[in-house]
């Protein structure tokens, strides 16, 4: 019975489809998703939608543990914005998802098991595997958006890559793996980053969050490794100098104006060139 694996789709349902429209996904009996399926992307719902409609297993993410409590004062920032936006499409959705799945000797989990929110490196995967609880041979995990595939001492990891905001090779491209047994095999499929560019447009995303949501949507394009996280430590530098915070709107404007863009221009004239042009 293969198992359809997929990690961090960050509502991009244009992904989506196109991995379940992949040969190799139509043959799986099942759909695991290992995390942040929702968030970034502008479409959490439809893709949350879509994949229960499916009868897929959800995993919880830290985007989806964040949208649990949308009301904390931690996400009252400007930085949150598309944070806050997500969570009122995703209203009346129960996301309190479990965090980890084992079937024998294979464990699903987001970060690392228990903890959503722990990123690591290809490097501290040895250490990692020698953690497992015992009779566990493979972690599949997600959450760095880096796909890898790492052995140590008769265990194994693998990670299936962003299939929403892959960062690792040629932009819009979506990963994922098919489980058969212990047997885990990567596959890639192509999808028209141009209607997830639209639906930023369609749905309001791009204005509410148009530097994030450029910033996404030039990850979704070219794979750049961690380009949101580089646009936050810009952001952070910026609002330093300025005496602000990452939460301030207009440290946000700031940086804007001097990240270097692929265009030299703002991210509102961004989103209104590509309203004007797909």
């Amino acid at each position: 019975m293969p198992t359809l694996v997929l990690a961090d789709l960050h509502g991009n349902l244009p992904a989506l489809e196109a991995v379940l429209a992949h040969p190799a996904a139509r043959r799986c009996t099942e759909i695991i998703s290992l995390g942040d399926h929702v968030s970034f992307g502008p479409q959490s719902r439809a893709v949350h939608d879509r994949l229960t409609a499916l009868g897929a297993i959800l995993l919880l993410g830290n985007h989806e543990e964040r949208l649990t409590r949308p009301g904390d004062q931690e996400f009252d920032g400007y930085n949150w914005t598309l944070t806050r936006w997500t969570a009122a499409q995703m209203q009346g959705i129960d996301l309190h998802l479990p965090v980890d799945l084992r079937r024998g000797s294979v464990l699903f989990t987001h970060g690392t098991p228990g903890d959503p929110y722990h990123l690591i490196y290809p490097e501290q995967l040895p250490d990692q595997l020698d953690k497992l609880p015992d009779g566990v041979t493979l972690l599949l995990s997600g959450h760095n958006h880096h796909r890898w595939d790492v052995s140590h001492n008769g265990r194994r990891a693998v990670n299936p890559g962003s299939a929403g905001l892959a960062e690792d090779g040629q932009g819009s491209i979506a990963p994922f793996l098919v489980l058969d047994g212990t047997e885990v095999t990567r596959y890639t499929a192509a999808y028209d980053v141009r209607e997830t560019l639209h639906a930023f447009l369609a749905t309001g995303a791009a204005r509410i969050a148009p530097e994030m949501c450029r910033m996404v949507a030039h990850v979704m394009q070219t794979a750049e490794y961690q380009g949101v996280l580089k646009l936050v430590r810009h952001v952070n530098a910026v609002a330093a100098k300025m005496g602000l915070t990452l939460g301030d709107e207009a440290a946000w404007k700031q940086a804007d104006r001097t990240y270097p863009w692929q265009e030299p221009v703002s991210s509102e004239e961004y989103w209104l060139k590509m309203e004007q042009t797909l």
